[in-house]
């Protein structure tokens, strides 16, 4: 017999051993306090059915977002959210399956509710210049901002890829950085010319090698590693200077994909770059990429700008 919050219990350590990231097992943990608040810690596993985890995935579309802070918005967790909910459930459902703690594996039967897909956004060549305009890059904090906005822009890397950057991973000689992705995946990302530029000037000039206790590439005011709340924060900031409301950190990382499609990239070589374990999300940067490329053509097309001009468009 075995208790919901003894079961999570056992469950994130075997998470660990497993080797899955700290983040990773945070997050188990974090959406299975949830389950184990709406049932109780005290409940038994083996007395769950399949009714009562349709029951909870109700109840999670109609939380608040922030219900574990003190907030005063009332605004409901996303359809997206509710999906990453139910899947880290099923994760922790069927390891009780496997470990003979429940003897029918709901599981399998407890399908994954529908995301809305999300149009991709990326930014114009003008926002991007608008965007490395309002960085100041002749301060440390300044150059150490235009190298998180270039790695994600000039080389997609995710918000926490960039976080996790250490010294060692930068590779000015092989114009590459070695970045630690989802799932513990290792991969090489070429870096740009004008990336590589603006790091050699960080780290020659504001962050030499190690000197506090900390490798991380990027770090804050107190020379502690960067966190992803300030980088959020960044963002937010960024984005109010800017007028580009719309701007969040992984919008650089949708527009590095479009470009390089644009400018002739293939997708295989881009799933490689991105780390993407299939070509699905890089399908969806090749039909945006299209319909830019037609976007563009319309605008350029000889014959119709040669019309406009003798019609005195």
């Amino acid at each position: 017999m075995l208790t919901i919050g003894n079961a999570i219990a056992q469950f994130l350590v075997d998470q660990e051993l497993k080797g899955n990231t700290p983040k990773t097992i945070y997050n188990y943990e974090r959406f299975l306090d949830y389950f184990a608040e709406f049932f109780g810690k005290d409940r038994m596993v083996d007395e769950l059915t399949l009714m009562d985890l349709k029951r909870y995935q109700l109840s999670i579309a109609d939380k608040d977002k922030h219900y574990n802070f003190v907030t005063t918005r009332k605004k409901k967790i996303s359809k997206t959210t509710v999906q990453t909910y139910i899947r880290s459930l099923r994760v922790f459902i069927n390891w009780l399956y496997n470990e003979g703690y429940i003897t029918e594996n709901l599981g399998a039967k407890f399908k994954l509710p529908k995301a809305p897909k999300k149009v991709v956004e990326v930014l114009s060549d003008e926002e991007i210049e608008t965007l490395l305009g309002a960085i100041n890059p002749r301060t440390e904090f300044g150059v150490r901002n235009h190298c998180i906005i270039a790695l994600m822009l000039d080389s997609g890397l995710r918000r926490n890829e960039v976080l996790e950057l250490d010294f060692d991973n930068v590779h000015f000689t092989q114009n590459v950085i070695k970045v630690s992705g989802k799932g513990q995946k290792e991969r090489i990302v070429p870096l740009g010319l004008h990336t590589k530029k603006m790091l050699m000037k960080y780290m020659n000039g504001y962050r030499p090698m190690p000197e506090y206790e900390t490798k991380r590439l990027f770090i804050d005011q107190e020379k502690k590693p960067l966190t992803d709340d300030a980088i959020k924060m960044f963002f937010q900031r960024l984005a109010k200077k800017t007028g580009i409301e719309r701007l969040h950190p992984h919008m650089l990382r949708h527009t590095f994909a479009t470009k390089y499609l644009i400018n002739g990239g293939d997708i295989f070589s881009l799933q490689q770059i991105l780390g993407h374990t299939s070509l699905e999300m890089v399908r969806r940067y090749s039909h945006l990429a299209s319909s830019y490329v037609i976007h563009n053509f319309r605008r350029m097309s000889p014959l119709d700008n040669i019309q406009k001009r003798n019609l005195g468009f």
